[in-house]
Protein backbone atom coordinates (compact mmCIF):
# COMPACT_ATOMS: atom_id res chain seq x y z
CA UNK A 1 0.00 0.00 0.00
CA UNK A 2 1.47 3.29 -1.00
CA UNK A 3 1.90 6.63 1.01
CA UNK A 4 -1.27 8.43 -0.67
CA UNK A 5 -3.21 5.22 -0.05
CA UNK A 6 -2.36 5.33 3.45
CA UNK A 7 -3.63 9.64 3.59
CA UNK A 8 -6.59 8.68 1.88
CA UNK A 9 -7.85 6.33 4.39
CA UNK A 10 -6.90 7.81 6.97
CA UNK A 11 -9.40 11.45 5.35
CA UNK A 12 -12.04 8.51 5.03
CA UNK A 13 -12.19 7.26 8.71
CA UNK A 14 -11.93 10.54 10.50
CA UNK A 15 -14.14 12.29 7.99
CA UNK A 16 -16.82 9.55 9.37
CA UNK A 17 -16.01 10.42 12.87
CA UNK A 18 -17.04 13.53 12.29
CA UNK A 19 -19.21 13.50 9.85
CA UNK A 20 -21.75 16.62 10.26
CA UNK A 21 -19.23 19.16 11.20
CA UNK A 22 -18.73 19.85 7.13
CA UNK A 23 -16.32 23.29 8.89
CA UNK A 24 -13.70 20.71 10.80
CA UNK A 25 -13.37 18.62 7.43
CA UNK A 26 -13.50 21.32 4.96
CA UNK A 27 -11.12 23.86 7.06
CA UNK A 28 -9.53 22.65 9.85
CA UNK A 29 -9.12 19.12 9.26
CA UNK A 30 -6.84 19.78 5.75
CA UNK A 31 -4.45 22.00 7.85
CA UNK A 32 -3.59 19.62 10.99
CA UNK A 33 -3.06 16.78 8.40
CA UNK A 34 -1.70 18.33 5.75
CA UNK A 35 0.41 21.43 7.66
CA UNK A 36 -0.88 23.78 5.29
CA UNK A 37 -1.07 27.49 5.97
CA UNK A 38 -3.71 29.35 3.94
CA UNK A 39 -2.71 33.15 5.95
CA UNK A 40 -0.42 35.47 3.87
CA UNK A 41 2.76 34.98 6.25
CA UNK A 42 3.76 38.72 5.59
CA UNK A 43 2.61 41.13 8.13
CA UNK A 44 -0.37 43.60 7.34
CA UNK A 45 0.96 47.09 8.20
CA UNK A 46 -1.61 49.91 8.91
CA UNK A 47 -0.37 53.33 10.04
CA UNK A 48 -2.03 55.78 12.45
CA UNK A 49 -1.09 59.34 13.41
CA UNK A 50 -2.66 58.46 17.19
CA UNK A 51 -1.50 56.60 19.69
CA UNK A 52 -3.60 53.80 21.01
CA UNK A 53 -5.27 55.06 24.85
CA UNK A 54 -6.83 52.07 26.34
CA UNK A 55 -6.93 48.36 24.81
CA UNK A 56 -9.80 47.23 26.72
CA UNK A 57 -13.62 46.57 25.72
CA UNK A 58 -14.99 49.47 27.12
CA UNK A 59 -13.40 52.27 25.51
CA UNK A 60 -15.51 53.84 22.37
CA UNK A 61 -13.29 56.45 20.83
CA UNK A 62 -12.52 55.51 17.21
CA UNK A 63 -8.79 56.01 16.92
CA UNK A 64 -9.09 52.91 19.71
CA UNK A 65 -11.84 50.82 18.53
CA UNK A 66 -10.02 51.01 14.86
CA UNK A 67 -7.21 48.69 17.21
CA UNK A 68 -10.20 47.17 19.14
CA UNK A 69 -12.49 46.14 16.64
CA UNK A 70 -10.03 43.44 15.96
CA UNK A 71 -10.06 42.29 18.79
CA UNK A 72 -13.50 41.90 20.60
CA UNK A 73 -16.61 41.24 19.11
CA UNK A 74 -20.14 42.35 20.52
CA UNK A 75 -23.22 40.47 19.67
CA UNK A 76 -24.54 42.22 16.56
CA UNK A 77 -22.12 44.49 14.09
CA UNK A 78 -22.11 46.90 11.58
CA UNK A 79 -20.98 46.12 7.91
CA UNK A 80 -19.06 48.37 5.88
CA UNK A 81 -22.23 50.13 5.17
CA UNK A 82 -23.88 50.91 8.64
CA UNK A 83 -26.33 47.50 8.25
CA UNK A 84 -26.76 45.69 11.23
CA UNK A 85 -25.42 41.68 11.06
CA UNK A 86 -24.45 39.06 13.00
CA UNK A 87 -21.91 38.72 15.16
CA UNK A 88 -22.16 36.71 18.17
CA UNK A 89 -25.37 36.36 17.95
CA UNK A 90 -27.45 34.66 14.65
CA UNK A 91 -31.00 35.81 15.64
CA UNK A 92 -33.16 38.77 17.20
CA UNK A 93 -36.53 40.13 18.26
CA UNK A 94 -38.39 42.02 20.36
CA UNK A 95 -40.75 39.76 23.32
CA UNK A 96 -43.05 42.78 24.11
CA UNK A 97 -41.48 46.98 23.72
CA UNK A 98 -38.37 46.33 26.26
CA UNK A 99 -37.78 42.70 26.15
CA UNK A 100 -35.40 41.73 23.06
CA UNK A 101 -34.37 37.91 22.84
CA UNK A 102 -31.24 37.18 21.55
CA UNK A 103 -30.12 33.34 20.25
CA UNK A 104 -26.54 33.38 20.53
CA UNK A 105 -23.57 31.64 18.55
CA UNK A 106 -22.47 27.81 19.07
CA UNK A 107 -18.69 26.71 18.90
CA UNK A 108 -17.32 29.85 19.78
CA UNK A 109 -14.42 30.20 21.74
CA UNK A 110 -12.32 32.94 23.29
CA UNK A 111 -8.76 33.18 22.50
CA UNK A 112 -7.76 32.01 25.99
CA UNK A 113 -9.51 29.17 24.61
CA UNK A 114 -12.68 29.53 27.13
CA UNK A 115 -16.28 28.73 25.43
CA UNK A 116 -18.38 31.63 24.64
CA UNK A 117 -22.31 31.00 25.84
CA UNK A 118 -24.91 33.12 27.36
CA UNK A 119 -22.80 33.81 30.82
CA UNK A 120 -20.21 34.57 28.55
CA UNK A 121 -22.86 37.81 27.73
CA UNK A 122 -23.92 38.09 31.57
CA UNK A 123 -20.45 38.18 32.80
CA UNK A 124 -19.64 40.78 30.43
CA UNK A 125 -22.57 43.06 31.33
CA UNK A 126 -21.93 42.71 34.96
CA UNK A 127 -17.96 44.07 34.36
CA UNK A 128 -18.91 46.79 32.03
CA UNK A 129 -21.27 48.20 34.86
CA UNK A 130 -18.85 47.59 37.76
CA UNK A 131 -15.77 48.21 36.15
CA UNK A 132 -16.71 49.94 32.64
CA UNK A 133 -15.49 53.85 32.12
CA UNK A 134 -18.34 56.75 31.83
CA UNK A 135 -18.71 56.23 27.85
CA UNK A 136 -19.68 52.00 27.96
CA UNK A 137 -21.91 52.90 31.23
CA UNK A 138 -24.04 55.48 29.11
CA UNK A 139 -24.22 52.63 26.17
CA UNK A 140 -25.54 50.56 28.61
CA UNK A 141 -27.79 52.84 30.35
CA UNK A 142 -31.07 52.03 29.09
CA UNK A 143 -29.97 47.84 29.89
CA UNK A 144 -31.95 47.29 33.09
CA UNK A 145 -30.93 43.76 33.10
CA UNK A 146 -29.87 40.53 31.13
CA UNK A 147 -31.49 37.13 32.17
CA UNK A 148 -30.05 33.85 30.67
CA UNK A 149 -32.86 31.75 29.45
CA UNK A 150 -30.31 29.01 28.47
CA UNK A 151 -26.74 28.62 27.42
CA UNK A 152 -27.69 30.08 23.93
CA UNK A 153 -30.63 32.48 24.44
CA UNK A 154 -30.57 35.54 26.44
CA UNK A 155 -32.71 38.51 27.18
CA UNK A 156 -31.97 41.95 27.02
CA UNK A 157 -34.38 44.22 29.38
CA UNK A 158 -34.73 47.53 28.59
CA UNK A 159 -35.98 50.64 31.19
CA UNK A 160 -38.06 51.64 27.71
CA UNK A 161 -38.71 50.92 24.42
CA UNK A 162 -35.33 51.96 23.27
CA UNK A 163 -34.94 51.92 18.88
CA UNK A 164 -31.24 52.57 19.26
CA UNK A 165 -30.08 49.63 21.24
CA UNK A 166 -29.19 47.13 18.49
CA UNK A 167 -26.71 50.05 16.76
CA UNK A 168 -25.40 50.20 21.20
CA UNK A 169 -24.79 46.82 21.09
CA UNK A 170 -22.28 47.06 18.17
CA UNK A 171 -20.15 48.63 20.90
CA UNK A 172 -20.77 46.24 23.71
CA UNK A 173 -18.10 44.17 23.78
CA UNK A 174 -17.88 40.72 25.03
CA UNK A 175 -14.23 39.65 26.52
CA UNK A 176 -12.26 38.53 29.04
CA UNK A 177 -9.47 39.55 31.25
CA UNK A 178 -6.29 40.19 30.04
CA UNK A 179 -7.38 42.00 26.56
CA UNK A 180 -8.96 38.07 25.47
CA UNK A 181 -12.00 38.02 22.70
CA UNK A 182 -13.20 35.83 19.79
CA UNK A 183 -12.53 38.17 17.06
CA UNK A 184 -10.24 37.34 14.22
CA UNK A 185 -7.30 38.08 15.91
CA UNK A 186 -5.56 38.10 18.90
CA UNK A 187 -3.63 40.44 21.30
CA UNK A 188 0.30 39.88 21.29
CA UNK A 189 1.64 43.02 22.33
CA UNK A 190 1.64 46.35 22.99
CA UNK A 191 4.61 48.76 22.22
CA UNK A 192 3.20 52.15 23.78
CA UNK A 193 3.55 55.03 21.75
CA UNK A 194 4.79 52.78 18.90
CA UNK A 195 2.48 49.64 17.89
CA UNK A 196 0.06 47.26 18.31
CA UNK A 197 0.74 43.54 17.40
CA UNK A 198 -1.69 41.11 16.79
CA UNK A 199 -1.66 37.86 15.31
CA UNK A 200 -4.80 35.63 13.43
CA UNK A 201 -6.86 33.74 15.75
CA UNK A 202 -6.81 30.22 14.11
CA UNK A 203 -10.27 28.84 15.79
CA UNK A 204 -11.79 32.30 14.63
CA UNK A 205 -15.48 30.93 14.07
CA UNK A 206 -16.04 33.41 10.92
CA UNK A 207 -14.11 33.68 7.47
CA UNK A 208 -10.37 33.31 8.03
CA UNK A 209 -8.53 36.71 7.83
CA UNK A 210 -6.03 36.69 4.91
CA UNK A 211 -3.02 38.04 7.02
CA UNK A 212 -1.54 35.71 9.81
CA UNK A 213 0.19 38.91 11.30
CA UNK A 214 -1.23 42.75 11.63
CA UNK A 215 0.42 45.46 12.86
CA UNK A 216 -0.76 48.77 13.98
CA UNK A 217 1.41 51.43 14.06
CA UNK A 218 2.26 54.75 15.01
CA UNK A 219 3.81 57.60 12.85
CA UNK A 220 2.96 61.04 13.78
CA UNK A 221 5.43 63.00 11.50
CA UNK A 222 3.55 63.42 8.06
CA UNK A 223 6.94 63.76 5.80
CA UNK A 224 8.01 59.96 7.57
CA UNK A 225 4.25 58.84 6.66
CA UNK A 226 3.99 59.70 3.32
CA UNK A 227 7.88 58.57 2.74
CA UNK A 228 7.30 55.08 4.32
CA UNK A 229 4.09 54.37 2.40
CA UNK A 230 5.86 55.59 -1.54
CA UNK A 231 8.25 52.67 -0.09
CA UNK A 232 6.02 50.09 -0.07
CA UNK A 233 6.89 50.06 3.84
CA UNK A 234 2.96 50.77 4.99
CA UNK A 235 0.10 48.87 3.63
CA UNK A 236 -2.65 51.32 4.81
CA UNK A 237 -2.47 54.86 5.63
CA UNK A 238 -5.26 55.98 7.44
CA UNK A 239 -5.61 59.80 7.97
CA UNK A 240 -4.36 61.09 5.06
CA UNK A 241 -4.18 65.20 4.86
CA UNK A 242 -6.42 66.25 2.37
CA UNK A 243 -3.12 68.13 0.85
CA UNK A 244 -1.05 65.48 1.24
CA UNK A 245 -3.75 62.83 -0.53
CA UNK A 246 -3.46 65.54 -3.73
CA UNK A 247 0.32 64.21 -4.31
CA UNK A 248 -0.28 60.50 -3.52
CA UNK A 249 -0.94 58.55 -6.77
CA UNK A 250 -4.81 58.96 -7.42
CA UNK A 251 -5.35 54.86 -7.99
CA UNK A 252 -3.83 54.50 -4.43
CA UNK A 253 -6.13 56.75 -2.31
CA UNK A 254 -9.25 56.11 -1.18
CA UNK A 255 -12.32 58.10 0.94
CA UNK A 256 -15.02 57.57 1.72
CA UNK A 257 -17.55 60.47 3.41
CA UNK A 258 -17.65 60.15 6.95
CA UNK A 259 -21.63 60.55 8.16
CA UNK A 260 -19.74 63.88 10.09
CA UNK A 261 -21.32 67.00 8.98
CA UNK A 262 -19.68 70.50 9.39
CA UNK A 263 -22.03 73.51 10.20
CA UNK A 264 -22.36 76.97 11.54
CA UNK A 265 -25.04 77.40 14.37
CA UNK A 266 -26.70 81.13 15.66
CA UNK A 267 -27.11 81.73 18.97
CA UNK A 268 -30.74 82.63 18.40
CA UNK A 269 -30.88 84.58 21.65
CA UNK A 270 -28.51 87.18 20.25
CA UNK A 271 -30.55 90.79 19.51
CA UNK A 272 -28.50 90.57 15.76
CA UNK A 273 -28.79 86.97 14.82
CA UNK A 274 -32.39 86.28 16.75
CA UNK A 275 -33.40 88.43 13.70
CA UNK A 276 -34.05 85.79 11.00
CA UNK A 277 -33.69 88.36 8.00
CA UNK A 278 -30.06 88.78 9.28
CA UNK A 279 -29.77 84.80 9.31
CA UNK A 280 -31.12 84.63 5.55
CA UNK A 281 -28.25 87.19 4.73
CA UNK A 282 -25.56 85.26 6.57
CA UNK A 283 -27.04 82.09 4.63
CA UNK A 284 -26.77 83.97 1.50
CA UNK A 285 -22.89 85.02 1.65
CA UNK A 286 -22.08 81.52 1.66
CA UNK A 287 -21.03 79.64 -1.54
CA UNK A 288 -20.83 75.58 -1.13
CA UNK A 289 -19.00 75.52 -4.21
CA UNK A 290 -16.12 77.55 -2.63
CA UNK A 291 -16.49 75.39 0.45
CA UNK A 292 -15.89 72.36 -1.56
CA UNK A 293 -13.03 73.81 -3.41
CA UNK A 294 -11.11 75.05 0.01
CA UNK A 295 -11.54 71.30 1.06
CA UNK A 296 -9.81 70.12 -2.37
CA UNK A 297 -12.61 68.46 -3.43
CA UNK A 298 -12.77 66.01 -0.86
CA UNK A 299 -15.63 66.89 0.70
CA UNK A 300 -19.48 68.22 -0.10
CA UNK A 301 -22.15 70.09 0.16
CA UNK A 302 -25.16 69.04 2.62
CA UNK A 303 -28.66 70.10 2.67
CA UNK A 304 -29.23 69.60 6.61
CA UNK A 305 -27.70 68.76 10.13
CA UNK A 306 -27.17 64.94 9.45
CA UNK A 307 -25.41 63.05 6.45
CA UNK A 308 -27.26 61.08 3.27
CA UNK A 309 -26.88 57.58 4.68
CA UNK A 310 -27.58 58.47 8.30
CA UNK A 311 -31.15 56.85 9.32
CA UNK A 312 -33.47 59.82 9.42
CA UNK A 313 -31.47 61.63 6.57
CA UNK A 314 -34.65 63.84 4.54
CA UNK A 315 -34.03 63.64 0.93
CA UNK A 316 -36.78 66.29 0.09
CA UNK A 317 -34.79 68.92 1.90
CA UNK A 318 -33.44 70.92 -1.29
CA UNK A 319 -29.52 71.96 -1.18
CA UNK A 320 -28.70 75.09 -0.33
CA UNK A 321 -27.84 77.09 -3.95
CA UNK A 322 -25.78 80.10 -3.81
CA UNK A 323 -26.69 83.16 -6.40
CA UNK A 324 -24.31 85.79 -6.76
CA UNK A 325 -26.52 88.36 -6.93
CA UNK A 326 -28.55 88.01 -3.50
CA UNK A 327 -24.84 88.17 -1.54
CA UNK A 328 -25.53 91.23 0.63
CA UNK A 329 -23.52 94.28 0.84
CA UNK A 330 -22.92 97.35 3.53
CA UNK A 331 -25.71 95.73 5.21
CA UNK A 332 -25.17 98.34 7.84
CA UNK A 333 -23.81 101.25 6.07
CA UNK A 334 -20.82 102.99 7.46
CA UNK A 335 -21.07 101.21 10.50
CA UNK A 336 -20.25 97.90 10.77
CA UNK A 337 -21.60 95.51 13.22
CA UNK A 338 -19.74 93.39 15.62
CA UNK A 339 -19.87 89.45 15.05
CA UNK A 340 -17.61 86.80 16.62
CA UNK A 341 -17.71 83.15 15.05
CA UNK A 342 -15.73 80.26 17.89
CA UNK A 343 -14.03 77.78 15.86
CA UNK A 344 -11.52 74.64 16.27
CA UNK A 345 -8.04 75.67 14.31
CA UNK A 346 -8.56 73.01 11.84
CA UNK A 347 -11.12 75.25 10.29
CA UNK A 348 -8.88 78.13 9.79
CA UNK A 349 -8.95 78.36 6.10
CA UNK A 350 -12.82 77.95 5.95
CA UNK A 351 -12.90 80.92 8.70
CA UNK A 352 -10.66 82.96 6.29
CA UNK A 353 -13.00 82.80 3.50
CA UNK A 354 -16.14 83.78 6.10
CA UNK A 355 -14.16 85.91 7.26
CA UNK A 356 -14.29 88.09 3.80
CA UNK A 357 -17.58 87.39 3.27
CA UNK A 358 -18.82 88.79 6.48
CA UNK A 359 -16.38 91.92 5.84
CA UNK A 360 -18.00 92.59 2.54
CA UNK A 361 -21.23 92.19 3.61
CA UNK A 362 -20.53 94.96 6.73
CA UNK A 363 -19.41 93.17 9.28
CA UNK A 364 -17.15 93.66 11.88
CA UNK A 365 -15.50 90.21 11.99
CA UNK A 366 -13.99 88.56 14.59
CA UNK A 367 -12.56 84.79 15.03
CA UNK A 368 -11.65 82.81 17.95
CA UNK A 369 -9.67 79.72 17.26
CA UNK A 370 -10.06 77.91 20.27
CA UNK A 371 -9.15 73.69 20.98
CA UNK A 372 -12.03 71.06 21.44
CA UNK A 373 -12.80 71.30 25.35
CA UNK A 374 -13.18 74.81 25.57
CA UNK A 375 -15.01 75.13 22.68
CA UNK A 376 -17.91 72.54 23.74
CA UNK A 377 -17.89 74.28 27.18
CA UNK A 378 -18.95 77.74 25.29
CA UNK A 379 -21.59 76.06 23.57
CA UNK A 380 -22.79 73.88 26.55
CA UNK A 381 -22.86 77.25 28.50
CA UNK A 382 -24.13 79.38 25.36
CA UNK A 383 -21.61 81.88 25.12
CA UNK A 384 -20.87 81.27 21.54
CA UNK A 385 -22.17 84.08 18.87
CA UNK A 386 -21.53 81.46 16.35
CA UNK A 387 -19.68 78.31 16.03
CA UNK A 388 -18.32 75.56 13.78
CA UNK A 389 -18.10 72.17 14.59
CA UNK A 390 -18.79 68.71 13.03
CA UNK A 391 -21.23 66.26 14.59
CA UNK A 392 -20.24 62.38 13.25
CA UNK A 393 -23.48 60.24 13.70
CA UNK A 394 -21.59 57.20 14.52
CA UNK A 395 -24.44 54.82 14.70
CA UNK A 396 -25.83 55.75 11.59
CA UNK A 397 -29.00 57.34 13.60
CA UNK A 398 -30.03 60.80 13.73
CA UNK A 399 -30.99 60.42 17.23
CA UNK A 400 -27.75 61.30 19.14
CA UNK A 401 -27.50 64.64 17.22
CA UNK A 402 -31.06 65.69 17.70
CA UNK A 403 -31.03 64.88 21.66
CA UNK A 404 -27.65 67.29 21.99
CA UNK A 405 -28.13 69.91 19.86
CA UNK A 406 -31.82 70.47 18.67
CA UNK A 407 -34.28 69.74 21.85
CA UNK A 408 -34.40 72.39 24.14
CA UNK A 409 -32.58 70.51 26.85
CA UNK A 410 -30.18 69.11 24.61
CA UNK A 411 -26.33 68.99 26.07
CA UNK A 412 -25.41 71.47 23.60
CA UNK A 413 -28.40 73.69 23.06
CA UNK A 414 -29.25 75.17 26.52
CA UNK A 415 -32.32 76.90 25.15
CA UNK A 416 -30.32 78.60 22.29
CA UNK A 417 -33.45 76.99 20.04
CA UNK A 418 -36.87 76.64 21.69
CA UNK A 419 -39.45 74.74 19.40
CA UNK A 420 -42.26 73.20 21.57
CA UNK A 421 -43.16 70.51 18.17
CA UNK A 422 -39.72 69.85 17.96
CA UNK A 423 -39.20 68.70 21.45
CA UNK A 424 -42.42 66.81 21.52
CA UNK A 425 -41.41 64.69 18.23
CA UNK A 426 -37.71 64.51 19.27
CA UNK A 427 -39.01 63.14 22.55
CA UNK A 428 -41.96 60.18 20.79
CA UNK A 429 -38.46 59.51 18.45
CA UNK A 430 -36.76 57.83 21.05
CA UNK A 431 -39.33 54.92 22.06
CA UNK A 432 -40.96 54.62 18.73
CA UNK A 433 -39.71 51.11 17.95
CA UNK A 434 -41.40 50.83 14.07
CA UNK A 435 -38.47 52.00 11.85
CA UNK A 436 -40.84 53.16 9.34
CA UNK A 437 -42.50 55.14 11.91
CA UNK A 438 -39.71 56.50 13.44
CA UNK A 439 -38.12 57.60 9.94
CA UNK A 440 -41.10 59.96 9.43
CA UNK A 441 -40.64 61.28 12.69
CA UNK A 442 -36.66 62.28 12.51
CA UNK A 443 -37.29 63.28 8.68
CA UNK A 444 -40.41 65.68 9.97
CA UNK A 445 -37.88 66.78 12.63
CA UNK A 446 -35.56 67.84 10.41
CA UNK A 447 -37.38 69.56 8.27
CA UNK A 448 -38.93 72.05 10.87
CA UNK A 449 -35.26 72.76 11.65
CA UNK A 450 -34.24 73.54 8.32
CA UNK A 451 -37.56 75.78 8.26
CA UNK A 452 -36.20 77.46 11.64
CA UNK A 453 -32.48 78.74 10.02
CA UNK A 454 -31.15 77.77 13.25
CA UNK A 455 -27.69 77.28 11.58
CA UNK A 456 -26.16 76.22 8.28
CA UNK A 457 -24.83 73.04 7.70
CA UNK A 458 -21.86 73.52 5.49
CA UNK A 459 -20.44 70.64 4.40
CA UNK A 460 -19.34 66.70 5.37
CA UNK A 461 -16.23 65.78 5.34
CA UNK A 462 -14.28 62.74 4.44
CA UNK A 463 -12.04 60.73 5.36
CA UNK A 464 -9.03 59.77 3.44
CA UNK A 465 -6.54 56.76 3.01
CA UNK A 466 -3.27 55.50 0.80
CA UNK A 467 -3.64 51.79 -0.10
CA UNK A 468 -0.34 49.99 -1.23
CA UNK A 469 -1.09 48.40 -5.07
CA UNK A 470 -2.24 44.87 -4.78
CA UNK A 471 -4.24 45.03 -1.47
CA UNK A 472 -8.30 44.63 -1.81
CA UNK A 473 -9.80 46.84 0.90
CA UNK A 474 -12.70 49.25 0.88
CA UNK A 475 -13.11 51.77 3.65
CA UNK A 476 -16.41 51.22 5.92
CA UNK A 477 -18.62 54.15 6.86
CA UNK A 478 -18.05 53.83 10.93
CA UNK A 479 -14.55 54.83 10.50
CA UNK A 480 -12.92 51.35 11.40
CA UNK A 481 -10.23 49.70 9.35
CA UNK A 482 -9.95 45.80 10.36
CA UNK A 483 -7.07 43.41 9.17
CA UNK A 484 -9.60 40.82 8.15
CA UNK A 485 -10.92 43.22 5.54
CA UNK A 486 -8.08 43.34 3.56
CA UNK A 487 -7.49 40.77 1.25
Amino acid sequence: MSKKDILLGLFIVIALVVFGNQNFFLKTLPEKIMGTDTYKKDTLTIVLNTPVHDLSPYNLNLDDLIRTGNIYEGLVAFDRTLKLVPALAVTWGNIDPTTWQFKLRKEVTFHDGTAFDAQSVLKSFEDARSNGNGQIKTLLQTVKEITVLDPYTIQIHTTAPDPLILSKLTKFFISRPNTVGTGAYQFVEWEKGIAIKLTAFPNYWGQRPTYKHASYVVTQNKVQRESDFREGRTDILVAVPKEQAINLPKDQVKSSYSLEVNFMMFKLDDPLLKDRAMREAIQAMIDPAKIEDIGNNFVRRVSQFVAPGVFGFNPALPPFEFDEAKVPKSLFGEQKMKISMDYLPTYKTLVEYLERQFEDAGFQFKGNPIEADALLGRIRKNESQLYILGWQSENGDAGDFLDSFIHSAGEFNNGRYKNATVDRLIEKSRTELNPDRRLELLQKINELVSDDLIGIPLFESSRLYAVKKGLVWEPRLDGLVLAKDVR
